[in-house]
């Protein structure tokens, strides 16, 4: 039988690999804001600003997981204990994706910063971020809550961005045709809201694993995935705009 005190101990373990998860889950979302922001404003000192910090999270990533196999070495968690301190693994994994994701935003926002961009297609791709954005925030606060019920909701929510990612690449592969001129600064916003759809899907497995740690099992059943991009056809993109 564990001695309260080592349970105690072990408590206070996995409460810090709680805290420190939503540490990295922030400072990527925030990577992840500013990278959109460069973007689609044209803010080469920020795109660069972003590409710099993210050793950070690498660094973050590499302290997260090193402090998670501690915790493992150290105390033999298991059944759902285990669970809980694996799940640190691949959440720290989605959030080192989404970073990454978020720095090659950036990289391509350098690329593009003399440009100016149509402003509906500015807006357009404002709010497939601010969506993405907001869904990994409530992902996070899922994970933290250990909110099984909010987290099927968070994963539902997953829909609103394929849907809007699929109009957007819909739009920009039909503007390609119309406006030449722009060809190149148009498809690094197809690689962009690609990569804003797959942060999207990362936090939406930040909130399938609070829903596992919450409950013990996976989340049933395999969710719907709404991005149609890759069933496009070249007719579909000669759309009129």
């Amino acid at each position: 039988m564990n001695h309260p005190h080592i349970v105690k101990a072990f408590d206070q373990e996995l409460k810090a690999l709680t805290r420190n998860t939503r540490a990295m889950g922030v400072f990527a979302g925030q990577q992840f804001t500013d990278a959109t922001r460069a973007l689609l404003h044209g803010d080469w000192s920020l795109a660069q600003k972003v590409i710099d910090q993210d050793r950070r999270l690498d660094a973050l990533r590499t302290e997260l997981s090193t402090a998670a196999a501690t915790v493992i070495a150290r105390r033999q968690p298991l059944a759902t204990d285990l669970d809980e301190v694996l799940a640190t693994f691949r959440i720290a994994e989605d959030l080192e994706r989404i970073g990454d994701l978020a720095k090659n935003i950036a990289k391509r926002a350098t690329a593009v910063a003399s440009g100016a961009f149509p402003e509906d297609i500015v807006e357009s791709l404002d709010r497939l971020a601010a969506l993405a954005s907001e869904h990994l925030k409530l992902a996070l606060d899922t994970f933290v809550a250990r909110d099984a019920e909010q987290a099927m909701v968070v994963r539902q929510q997953d829909e609103k961005i394929d849907e809007l990612y699929t109009t957007i690449f819909r739009d920009l592969v039909a503007r390609l045709s119309v406006d030449p001129t722009q060809t190149i600064g148009f498809v690094h916003l197809l690689f962009c809201a690609k990569n804003i759809e797959r942060i999207g899907d990362h936090a939406t497995h930040i909130a399938e694993a609070a829903y596992q740690i919450a409950t013990g099992r996976r989340p049933e059943p395999e969710r719907r995935r709404l991005d149609q991009s890759s069933t496009m056809t070249g007719a579909e993109g000669k759309t009129e705009i």
